[in-house]
């Protein structure tokens, strides 16, 4: 992608005039092509106007940034989602592995944020905006994906199908079923708040586990379980007790 064409749609002249300004003035192989400040403006913008990548801002009274995704059955561009607070926006998007700039936008997350564009597969977005669509329409305990990016772009994951997520400095190791495994930059700690409600627990500082996938508990002088794939992950003495009382309210023990 030689040449990047941008829109940015957000309800505050200002902010598009920052942003504007940074992808202007630092973003050299970016050329802004549209504007808008509300989801029926940005609409028909986007209907007439061909673009790589829209910058979306998620709050805009009385509308957001995920009703004008509806409004396009398939999208033939990227987004990148932009916000200043909304805690359930961060926990979506980080949970769908899509990229966003907190507010106030700095320079060398733009470059970051367009560095991925490049790199990316247009038409995945696809799924991956529908998945954060159902995220923030339905019950959290009934969200059962996660997205994580891959070398030529991102694969759709059903949690069940994770057996145990494992620390490796600042990147973590997802280990799936049947043998697969994908190592994702991001911290172990970014997962176990995407995950501790869905069934996962942290029973170690390099461990996250999927409780479904349990197959035995070892007790004795080093406690630990025996997962699906027959990795055999201790379970720190700190989290013995709490780590046992989870259980009892998924499984009999």
């Amino acid at each position: 992608m030689s040449n990047i064409k941008a829109a940015i749609v957000d309800d505050e002249v200002r902010n598009i005039h920052i942003l504007r300004n940074i992808l202007e003035n630092y973003c050299k192989d970016v050329t802004v092509v549209g504007e808008a400040q509300n989801i029926h403006d940005a609409a028909e913008m986007l209907k007439n106007t061909q673009i790589d990548v829209l910058f979306l801002d998620i709050e805009m009274p009385p509308h957001n940034g995920f009703q004008l995704l509806e409004m396009f059955p398939v999208l033939n561009f990227e987004v990148i989602f932009i916000t200043a607070f909304q805690e359930y926006a961060l926990q979506a998007i980080k949970f769908a592995a899509l990229d966003y700039l907190l507010k106030p936008i700095k320079v060398s997350e733009v470059e970051d944020a367009l560095e991925k564009v490049k790199k990316s597969k247009k038409g995945r977005l696809n799924e991956l905006a529908s998945i954060l669509k159902d995220y923030v329409k339905n019950n959290d305990n009934a969200f059962s994906k996660i997205v994580i990016p891959v070398n030529d772009g991102y694969n759709v994951i059903d949690l069940k199908d994770i057996i145990y997520c494992e620390a490796f400095d600042s990147y973590t190791k997802i280990q799936l079923i049947n043998n697969v495994s994908h190592l994702i930059s991001k911290s172990l700690k970014e997962y176990e708040e995407m995950l501790s409600d869905k069934g996962f627990y942290r029973v170690h500082k390099s461990f996250l586990i999927n409780i479904h996938h349990i197959v035995k508990i070892i007790k004795g002088l080093g406690t630990a379980v025996v997962m699906s794939d027959q990795k055999n992950i201790p379970i720190s003495s700190r989290k013995k007790d709490e780590f046992f009382a989870q259980l009892k309210g998924v499984i009999n023990l």
